[in-house]
């Protein structure tokens, strides 16, 4: 019971709280213009609502804070006091979330754990800490933090490109992942139906599936997020409400027919899922993403821990 448990929160932490872009205006000619957003979500495991989570881009100057935390827990997440938040703070340059401090955190009853990260670009390294010490890294290939993932691949998407590899920091190592667009579609969500871009992880564990579903017409933020593992359970996140610029957006009417529509040809290069793709040459290349901590407890998160 209680390793199951680990797996649900593990998976909530990071997996939802790291795909979350911002929401932006486009001006008349150069990059997009971030505003202020808040974007609820209800978790749901195997169509089972176990939790909601928030997510915050706010500004203050040029300083710009993504904040996310997990809520309304439900069953065992509740009655252990469960709580999860993440947050990301930095600038943006030619339309680009240049991340400048990350910080995670993680409690259950009297446990607590916590890492973060500071990003010194000027000399090109970046410094984790956390209980079992600090590491610092070279920045290869403009990596990032967990939760400025979704920022990235919304560039990337605005861009029209595809496939999108991303460097990701972790504790004491940077992972390499790779996204491909998959289809566009329309959906039915909590605000009507929306066209959408639907793009999957390129995983090297074939039992394992991760799509996002983002919405062409909010800048790429994402609707829909679907995790689910061959004889598993199946973990989705729905959008239950967008503010933007502390304006509600107003639902629209359903779809009339949402079934899937025809892959992006100039977005998609490769959709298959394939060990023979070239990011499986080395076998370090796609990790699990993972919370490493030489407790038990974290033990458990590290066998279970995904990014998206």
């Amino acid at each position: 019971m209680m390793a199951r448990f680990f797996k649900i929160t593990s998976f909530l932490l990071c997996t939802i709280l790291s795909v979350f872009p911002l929401v932006s205006l486009q001006a008349a000619e150069g990059p997009a213009i971030p505003q202020d957003y808040t974007a609820v979500y209800r978790v749901l495991r195997n169509d089972k609502a176990v939790a909601e989570v928030t997510i915050r881009l706010s500004h203050q100057d040029n300083i710009w804070t993504l904040h996310g935390f997990t809520h309304d827990m439900q069953g065992l997440a509740d009655w252990l006091n469960v709580k999860g938040v993440q947050t990301a703070t930095g600038r943006w340059l030619d339309g680009e979330f240049i991340p400048d401090n990350y910080k995670f955190s993680f409690s259950l009853l009297a446990y607590k754990t916590t890492w973060q990260a500071v990003f010194d670009w000027p000399s090109g390294i970046v410094t984790t800490t956390s209980k079992s010490g600090d590491s610092q890294m070279p920045l290869v290939g403009g990596a990032i933090d967990p939760f400025s993932l979704s920022l990235n691949i919304s560039s990337q998407l605005a861009n029209h490109q595809s496939p999108m590899v991303v460097n990701i920091v972790d504790e004491d190592d940077i992972k390499k992942h790779l996204y491909e667009v998959d289809r566009e579609e329309s959906i039915d969500t909590a605000l009507g139906c929306l066209a959408v871009t639907r793009v999957m992880r390129i995983r090297k564990n074939l039992k394992r599936t991760s799509l996002v579903w983002y919405a062409d017409d909010h800048n790429y933020i994402p609707v829909l997020i679907r995790h689910s593992k061959k004889h598993g359970n199946d973990f989705k996140l729905k959008i239950i409400s967008l503010d933007v610029g502390g304006q509600p957006v107003q639902p629209v009417g359903p779809c009339k027919n949402n079934k899937p529509g025809p892959v992006k040809p100039d977005l998609v290069s490769n959709r298959s899922v394939s060990k023979k793709h070239p990011m499986f040459d080395n076998p370090g290349n796609l990790t699990l993403c993972r919370i490493k901590h030489q407790s038990t407890v974290r033990h458990n998160f590290d066998q279970a821990l995904t990014a998206w």
